[in-house]
C-alpha cells in the first residue's frame, strides 16, 4: 500500500494505492476502504468540513 498526501483549496488530499486479489472487486474495495475511514474519523470525533460561501445579494441593482 502507498499513501500520497497533498492539500487541495479546501481539503487535505489523499491518494491511497494497494493491490487486489481480483479486478471485478475493485469497487467493492473501494466502497469498504472510504467507509471505514469514514467511520474511523467519525468514532475519533473527526469532522469533514466543507466550503462555504456567502453571498450578498444588493436590491437596487439593475
Amino acid at each position: 500500500m502507498r499513501l500520497t498526501p497533498g492539500f487541495g483549496a479546501n481539503s487535505l488530499d489523499f491518494t491511497v494505492a494497494c493491490h487486489i486479489g481480483e479486478f471485478v472487486d475493485h469497487y467493492l474495495v473501494q466502497h469498504e476502504l472510504r467507509k471505514r475511514i469514514f467511520g474511523r474519523l467519525k468514532a475519533e470525533g473527526i469532522e469533514i468540513p466543507f466550503p462555504q460561501r456567502t453571498v450578498h445579494l444588493k436590491k437596487d441593482v439593475v
